[in-house]
């Protein structure tokens, strides 16, 4: 029983020993496996992809291309500095982005593959973009353009739709058809702005005040350079026998202050003793006039200038001489005469301008060294922005410096909401529309106001179109009869009316204040606020200062009519009809109220006061206050009869 027990007690424990060897060796061939596995997946993981390492290299070397462009492209642009540290910034991200993506241990590549693909697609949009190939949309805002060329500003405008507006101005500075300066700074966003003005350089100016110093001893290549350098146009030379140095200078004309343009006058000395021998002439091509006229001079070498077109030199310089160069030439000798051609420049032909745009019309100007005026003006048959006229036609021959004149068309004008008449007549006359004035009584609109315009808001104003304005007379009102009534009933009748009244004093046999005339006949029809004036009688029994003024008139009349048949002695007045009685007249008045500053008004209210006298108004200007009658003595306080036209000749601005 004890050995069946030891013997199964063995058996139990050799097969736990068994077992337990057994899973030792399982765990032990799991862990290996696992182990190989997991190395391999690891190697698998760390192993270089070809197309990974090439994504990656050209992340660096895009990155490294767009920022060289930047740098190359972006030279001189007012926004080079923010560009340059923007495409630093990309450069030093996809640095960084390449070393992770090396350094990693645990690295995905279809992550790098994409970000890497995106990296270079954004750097060549950035080259492209540099390079002008792509263009990215307006940023909305102005550019400084000083220093550009005008080219540049021209076509930036027609981009944007905004009119340009071209000064040109003298500059040693600045060169030719390039931008001095502009009216609106840069960085104002462009749906602030219509309009854009510019300062155009057109080179030097020839009438530029500057200080001539006194060249006494300067020899002929200082004179010469200073001469060039400070653009002197109008500088005479002359050598002459003087004991002074050969080639120097012994007298001028003038120094200090004086302009470019005017003429200067400078004596060389040809020394003490003068070399009669034959010279040998120099090439003079290429020369300036003033260089070659003072070689010529300087050498007492007879000569004649002629200018010619030239293709291959430029204006103002020698295009060629009528002798060789090294021929020996004898001094001060008719025979040997040199003639030398001086430059007009290239001969130019003028192309269709009118199909050219503004873009191409001042390349053409720039190209050939011309001069180029730009005026905008409304039209509603020729489109916006296209050319209504030059001054030149297609085929015109022209030489350098000519100046050009181009209009273009703002297309149609459309009418718009005025504040006042003055701000229309200001529109009207900026931009030469026609109008004519009428007038009307309203009861609703005060007197010198508008009524109507014969357009309205929104409406194309075609070529030639006239507006009508039509302006409030105020109120009517009817004069009443004021003949017999004193002071008191006058004031009481005529405020009952809405008028406003003056008084004058006249000798009469009438009670003393009783009205005896008034300036406006009972019954007419005139503005609410128009002044009447009265006659009232002093109470002098002295013979009526009327009827000697109509007497007077009428004797005068009849005398100039025995001497001179339809002459008439008032200025401004028209030939009488022969079936016209001047006797009849009427005590013209031109007070204060009837005056204002809107010409027209003034026009009205004498028209309105004195109905029985013909008045055409004229509109002047003679430096006096707006709404003054300019002729005052010829009408004011004169009796005038009412046959004749009298000019109410009125200051307009």
């Amino acid at each position: 029983m004890d050995k069946k027990n030891r013997n199964s007690n063995n058996y139990q424990r050799d097969n736990k020993k068994n077992y337990s060897n057994n899973h030792i060796e399982n765990q032990f061939r799991k862990d290996y496996k696992f182990s190989r596995e997991y190395k391999n997946n690891n190697y698998r993981k760390n192993q270089k992809h070809p197309v990974v390492a090439v994504f990656l290299f050209l992340t660096l070397l895009s990155s490294l291309a767009s920022f060289g462009i930047t740098v190359w492209t972006g030279q001189g642009n007012s926004y080079f500095f923010y560009s340059l540290i923007s495409s630093l910034i990309l450069v030093v991200f996809s640095l960084l982005f390449v070393a992770i993506c090396v350094t990693n241990p645990i690295r995905k590549k279809g992550t790098i593959l994409l970000g890497s693909f995106f990296l270079v697609l954004f750097h060549v949009f950035c080259s492209l973009n540099s390079l002008g190939v792509i263009t990215l949309p307006s940023v909305g805002i102005v550019e400084n353009f000083t220093g550009k060329s005008l080219t540049d500003v021209v076509s930036w405008a027609s981009k944007n739709n905004i009119t340009l507006n071209q000064d040109y101005e003298y500059s040693d500075m600045v060169p030719a058809y390039h931008v001095i300066s502009q009216d609106v700074e840069d960085g104002t966003k462009l749906d602030e702005i219509q309009e854009f003005s510019i300062a155009v350089s057109q080179g030097p100016n020839p009438d530029k005040e500057i200080i001539i110093p006194s060249m006494s001893g300067w020899d002929s290549e200082r004179v010469i350079q200073y001469v060039e350098d400070n653009y002197l146009s109008q500088v005479e030379v002359e050598f002459v026998e003087s004991s002074q140095p050969s080639d120097t200078v012994i007298e001028q004309s003038a120094s200090g202050s004086m302009k470019r343009s005017d003429a200067l006058k400078i004596i060389f000395s040809l020394g003490e003793e003068v070399d009669n021998s034959d010279v040998s002439l120099k090439d003079l091509t290429g020369k300036s006039e003033f260089a070659a006229v003072f070689y010529l001079k300087q050498h007492r070498i007879a000569y004649e200038l002629e200018r010619v077109f030239s293709k291959k030199v430029d204006r103002g310089k020698v295009s060629k001489q009528s002798i060789e160069p090294g021929t020996m030439v004898k001094v001060n000798n008719e025979e040997d005469k040199v003639l030398v051609s001086i430059s007009k420049g290239k001969s130019i032909q003028v192309p269709d301008l009118k199909n050219m745009s503004m873009v191409e019309i001042t390349e053409w100007v720039i190209a050939n060294e011309l001069k180029l005026e730009f005026t905008n003006q409304y039209d509603d048959t020729v489109k916006e922005g296209d050319v209504i006229s030059a001054n030149y036609d297609e085929g015109d021959k022209i030489e350098q410096g000519t100046t050009i004149r181009v209009v273009i068309s703002k297309g149609s004008l459309v009418m718009k909401d005025f504040d006042s008449l003055e701000d229309f007549r200001s529109w009207a006359q900026k931009y030469g529309v026609s109008y004519e004035e009428v007038h009307e009584f309203s009861e609703d609109v005060a007197q010198g106001e508008v009524i109507s315009y014969s357009y309205q808001k929104g409406d194309v104003i075609k070529n030639g179109d006239s507006i009508i304005v039509t302006i409030s007379d105020g109120s009517e009102c009817k004069v009443p009869n004021l003949i017999g009534m004193s002071k008191k009933e006058v004031i009481e009748a005529l405020e009952k009316v809405g008028l406003n009244y003056n008084f004058v004093t006249q000798n009469s046999s009438k009670e003393k204040n009783t009205a005896i005339k008034q300036s406006i006949s009972a019954g007419s029809t005139v503005s609410s606020g128009t002044t009447i004036t009265v006659t009232l009688s002093n109470g002098k029994t002295v013979a009526n200062r009327e009827d000697n003024d109509t007497s007077n008139s009428s004797s005068s009349n009849n005398t100039s009519s025995n001497n001179s048949g339809s002459n008439n002695s008032n200025s401004g007045s028209s030939s009488t009809p022969p079936s016209c009685d001047k006797s009849k007249t009427t005590m013209v008045y031109i007070y204060d109220e009837l005056l204002s500053n809107n010409p027209s008004t003034t026009c009205s209210n004498i028209k309105n006061a004195y109905p029985n006298v013909n008045f055409s108004c004229q509109y002047v200007s003679q430096g006096i206050g707006v709404g003054l009658l300019v002729n005052s003595n010829e009408i004011d306080a004169h009796a005038l009869n009412h046959c004749d036209t009298y000019i109410l000749k009125i200051q307009q601005n």
